[in-house]
């Protein structure tokens, strides 16, 4: 299967808006920005540390074009809250996105980002942006709580993960929470069964709906369920077309813009198109990374042929690490300890690659968060730093001269419980657990990691090192006196 073939129908689409506004002209005034967000993808999945057994020309092209971060984290290693604080530049507890009894959004539920946070594409917005998102959204499908709400101009998507929208003998993903005595039981009924499914996913198993959202000029909303259930098969070709058809036009009436795709997979169940089946030697999930890699192609061509790249910021990351429990349906994250559902490293630390104007080639050990995109795309694009986000350090400096990173230290959390906290390469675990709370360990004697000669977490220094040792318990210390944990707003999805 060649790229050139597989993309045909999207060139001469391209050749046609070129033509007719004859305006694919590079943007000269404000810079255009784009998150390519992955789901669950491992550290070690695509980058600098993949697999060679996999075909991947357009991430090999993106880590020689760009800087890759090796010492980047997500929030959180589930998907909502780690969404969450991408978008509005608060640490999940800061804004209260996170759940101690439910980690995530799940269907049905009221609630979703609050009001009172300005999204980073409402800033956008507000400096004459195209703003758009195409595919899983996860931060509450309530109708006040869709992208359009909350910055986006439009939206192309599933609400939540794609294991959702699931009926077993009565229980269903938007029932199952609603009686909390009931839960771990219904869990116990439905746990077996869904675990076959994800691991012979057929589409029939999940009723998600494909949704399309538009703002229109009116500060109205056009809001419709356009596919149910949602062909997964197709799903990442849909993203990628709506996201160059979205680059298209918007370079034909010289704004900028921001684009925010975020794909479904590889979180599980997993598909992928007709072209990818059979296509790599690493089996499914194989064929899953590489047709991600050609999505990222494909968005990387429309830049050039729209003749914008050159002023283009490009950040390719993912939500959390990977979920290990499906074997070989989930990716790895060697050489990091464990993976999602985890404060190990395995379970935030994501495989970051920046591209754009002025940033420097090449791979950086600094360190740096998620909540840390919102400033950075400000101070690139000339906007003022906002102060609501407040977890949110600039790292453009970083990234256009190789200087220090603000950033000097990584909290872990899991929901409202810190459990871990980075300074420098030393690591301390005050509750260290396995995926999802299992064999939940404190530590009273917290256990010190040095990830410099331990990158897999497996010797306790503090005994060697009582100096770093109490460094980093003030670092904590100092960062949680300045700290207001907001309620859980997961926890109570399901309450008015």
């Amino acid at each position: 299967m060649s790229l050139s073939r597989d993309l045909s129908p999207i060139i001469l689409f391209i050749a046609l808006v070129c033509i007719s506004l004859q305006s694919c002209t590079t943007q000269k005034r404000q810079p255009n920005f784009i998150i390519i967000y992955i789901d669950d993808l491992g550290y070690s999945d695509l980058g600098i540390y993949s697999d060679q057994a996999l075909n991947t020309p357009a991430m090999d092209k993106l880590v020689a074009s760009g800087q890759s971060w090796t010492d980047f984290y997500a929030t959180s290693s589930v998907c909502s809250p780690s969404r969450g604080a991408l978008l509005t530049g608060n640490l999940p507890v800061r804004s209260g996105l996170f759940g101690d009894k439910i980690s995530v959004f799940w269907p049905g539920g009221t609630k979703g980002i609050p009001q009172e946070y300005t999204t980073l594409p409402e800033v956008f917005q507000e400096h004459n942006y195209s703003t758009a998102i195409f595919g899983k959204w996860h931060l509450g499908d309530a109708i006040d709580s869709l992208p359009t709400r909350h910055g986006f101009d439009e939206w192309l998507g599933i609400p939540y993960s794609n294991d959702m929208d699931w009926e077993v003998e009565g229980i269903t993903s938007a029932n199952i929470f609603l009686e909390p005595a009931m839960v771990e039981k219904k869990w116990g009924v439905v746990g077996p069964v869904l675990n076959q499914r994800i691991l012979h996913p057929r589409n029939s198993d999940w009723d998600i709906p494909l949704q399309r959202s538009v703002r229109i000029a009116d500060n109205s909303f056009k809001d419709e369920i356009i596919e149910r259930p949602a062909d997964q098969t197709k799903l990442s070709q849909r993203y990628t077309r709506e996201s160059i058809e979205f680059i298209y036009r918007t370079a034909g009436t010289q704004k900028p813009f921001f684009l925010l795709l975020s794909h479904s997979m590889p979180h599980v169940p997993l598909f992928r198109s007709q072209p990818f089946i059979n296509k790599s030697a690493k089996g499914l999930y194989g064929d899953v990374l590489e047709e991600i890699d050609w999505s990222l192609g494909a968005v990387m061509l429309a830049l050039e042929k729209a003749n914008v790249v050159d002023n283009t910021y490009i950040v390719f990351t993912s939500d959390n690490g990977p979920w290990l429990r499906y074997k070989d349906h989930g990716g790895s994250a060697a050489p990091l300890r464990d993976g999602k559902g985890t404060t190990y490293e395995g379970g935030v630390r994501v495989m970051t690659i920046f591209k754009g104007p002025r940033i420097q080639q090449g791979t950086s050990d600094a360190l740096g968060m998620q909540t840390d995109i919102y400033n950075t795309f400000l101070g690139l694009a000339g906007i003022e730093q906002s102060k609501q986000a407040q977890d949110s350090f600039d790292l453009s400096h970083t990234l256009t001269t190789g200087g220090n990173s603000p950033r000097q230290f990584i909290p872990y959390y899991s929901g409202s419980e810190l459990r871990a906290f980075r300074v420098g390469m030393s690591k301390l675990h005050f509750v260290t657990a396995e995926a999802f709370g299992k064999n939940r360990t404190i530590h009273d004697l917290p256990i010190l990691t040095d990830l410099k000669n331990d990158i897999g977490e497996t010797k306790n220094v503090a005994a060697f090192q009582p100096e770093t040792l109490a460094l980093v318990q003030r670092k904590k210390e100092e960062f949680l006196k300045e700290l207001t944990t907001k309620a859980s707003i997961l926890d109570r999805q399901y309450h008015n």
